[in-house]
């Protein structure tokens, strides 16, 4: 292969869908947490619990990945 690229964009493609995946199940995992051990006070098909459990589970993710790529190439 030519050039000195330390990543292809075939990386970038398949971390940009491994992202996804881990976002959506561990908003999955943060969602089932939220509904089924709260007191109940959120339905069980609410939106709102949907939409922040995916954005937290991205937000997870993205700390995941801004961490390791800090401890593997940024020291």
């Amino acid at each position: 292969m030519g050039g000195n690229m330390e990543f292809t964009p075939f990386m970038f493609a398949v971390m940009v869908a491994a992202f996804i995946v881990t976002s959506y199940f561990m908003g999955m995992l943060i969602h089932s947490a939220f509904i089924y051990e709260d007191k109940g006070s959120v339905k069980k098909d609410s939106r709102i619990a949907w939409i922040l459990s995916w954005a937290v589970g991205a937000a997870v993710t993205g700390w995941l990945y801004y961490y390791g790529y800090y401890v593997n190439f940024g020291r």
